[in-house]
């Protein structure tokens, strides 16, 4: 698999955005959930929107709007988050508090290249895991995807923290015991 063009070219709008931020802030923007885990599974699991974490919600949205993304206000759609023009198909969105309920270590986050010089931060893999562990947790019986996804990344991730790993499932309220045997 890959990541869509389309995914792509929406990232590297966002990572735009990021960029002006932080240069304003002095803080990152971290994307988080589905769309972190197209990117650390370099595409095998798609999302359609693309959900951040930023300190400062007014800062960010001036950024957004002056990048060119406009408040959902379309038919048929949630009147939250952002969609851009030229990528309809895709929903922009800050959640809310800090990352991870600030459980997640700033220090391990993790800038990503995009194109022309923009990146994109996301959290340390060990985040993404525990996360997407919770998240199954507490979701359908019937829906494993995200203990998929979680799985996957456990498995393609170079290097991991186990110690750092083991805390953040906890912390999230996941399963160490769901995860693959991993060879070092």
């Amino acid at each position: 698999m890959s990541i869509p063009i389309s995914f792509l070219d929406a990232l590297s709008e966002l990572a735009g955005v990021f960029g002006i931020y932080k240069q304003e802030t002095g803080h990152d923007a971290v994307l988080v959930g589905g769309a972190a885990t197209v990117l650390y599974t370099a595409g095998v699991f798609s999302s359609g929107d693309f959900d951040f974490i930023v300190i400062d919600d007014a800062l960010f949205e001036k950024a957004m709007l002056r990048s060119g993304f406009i408040k959902e206000d379309r038919q048929g759609r949630l009147r939250m988050g952002y969609y851009h023009p030229m990528h309809p198909q895709y929903g922009f969105q800050a959640v809310s508090g800090a990352l991870f309920d600030g459980r997640a270590d700033r220090r391990r986050l993790v800038a990503v290249s995009v194109r022309d010089g923009r990146t994109i931060t996301l959290p340390a893999i060990e985040d993404i895991i525990a996360d997407r562990l919770g998240q199954h947790g507490v979701a359908s019986p019937s829906d494993t995807s995200r203990l998929e996804q979680a799985k996957l990344m456990f498995l393609l991730a170079a290097k991991i923290d186990i110690n750092y790993l083991r805390k953040r499932i906890e912390e999230e309220g996941g399963d160490i015991s769901l995860l693959p045997t991993r060879s070092e």
